[in-house]
């Protein structure tokens, strides 16, 4: 046996790949992508797999060792305030991690022009609804996982974990996309009290592709943002996230929306978790102690990313989340 095969039978619990793919149509290069364009989301596929005792579930009541898509569109069916949204369209969000009833605030944004070639950043907050498919008008993914063990475990994003584009270039949307898991709460194993955590005691960020970008990212970094970076071994960038509608009249351009021109506006962002584009470790995201667990997952293009421009609007992108109880 291989010493990969030994560290592939060493990595118990959770495995979820997490698909989908995205396209739409770039003409010029624009901060937050322009307004007549979104993300078309062609695929999503979720195989949750589990073992060493831990069992997960889209309603705290069924208790399976896989989860897919289907679950998480039936989760209503036993989980009646389920909130779940899978757009078959998406468009560039950003959120600041402000969270009421378990819920996270995201605002979608758009960047238009104004007389000195600047652009102006308005905002509005995006709710999101139990949706799926073409009836639904979101613009991020989000859903609910349930996490059941009966002793302590230590949850960790696996190192195989990674966004990629997989047409035939590299156009740097999956540089733009971030996860963040919301941890609702814990309870015992009575399902209308685990449904019903809404807690929201913290929330684990995750940014992927931190290192690399594309020479538009890297010219729209300098040109919109004065940020000087590089294609590849760059640093991680820091942004501010979006924590309140924003009007065109408010007069806040693109390049300085941050929190220190902005507080009333904008939050500085902290990664708990960021991966290069190769060679990621595994690294911890939560403890789960001996009950139900509450996880809620968001999936979003970040608008204040760097590489959220128009040259990136094109192609297909995957995300693909593996977990594991296993540290190394």
């Amino acid at each position: 046996m291989t010493k990969t095969d030994n560290k592939k039978k060493r990595r118990r619990a959770l495995l979820i790949p997490l698909l989908f793919s995205a396209f739409f149509l770039i003409t010029t290069s624009y901060a937050w992508f322009s307004a007549n364009r979104m993300v078309n989301v062609e695929s999503l596929n979720v195989h949750v797999q589990s073992e060493g005792g831990l069992e997960v579930s889209t309603n705290a009541i069924d208790w399976k060792q896989v989860v897919n898509v289907q679950d998480i569109m039936d989760a209503r069916t036993k989980y009646a305030n389920s909130v779940n949204q899978i757009p078959y369209e998406m468009s560039p969000v950003s959120t600041g991690g402000n969270t009421s009833n378990g819920k996270m605030a995201m605002f979608l944004g758009n960047a238009t022009s104004n007389d000195d070639g600047d652009f102006v950043l308005e905002a509005n907050q995006s709710i999101e609804t139990e949706s799926f498919g073409e009836s639904s008008d979101g613009e991020f993914i989000v859903f609910d996982i349930f996490f059941r063990v009966k002793a302590n475990k230590e949850l960790y994003l696996d190192g195989d974990s990674k966004v990629e584009y997989t047409g035939d270039r590299t156009n740097g949307i999956e540089n733009a996309t971030r996860i963040a898991f919301v941890i609702e709460g814990n309870s015992a194993d009575e399902p209308n009290i685990s449904q019903n955590l809404n807690n929201a005691s913290s929330v684990i960020f995750w940014e992927p592709n931190y290192d690399v970008h594309t020479v538009h990212g890297v010219d729209h970094a300098r040109n919109t943002y004065g940020i000087t970076t590089s294609q590849t071994g760059g640093s991680l960038i820091p942004y501010s996230g979006v924590i309140s509608n924003i009007t065109t009249a408010n007069g806040v351009l693109v390049g300085n929306a941050t929190q220190a021109s902005y507080p009333s506006y904008f939050k500085n962002m902290t990664m708990n978790i960021t991966t290069p584009l190769n060679g990621a470790t595994n690294q911890k995201i939560l403890d789960l102690t001996p009950s139900v667990t509450k996880v809620r997952v968001y999936l979003w293009i970040e608008g204040q990313d760097v590489d959220c421009e128009d040259y990136a609007s094109y192609g297909d992108i995957t995300f693909d989340m593996r977990f594991t109880t296993d540290p190394s």
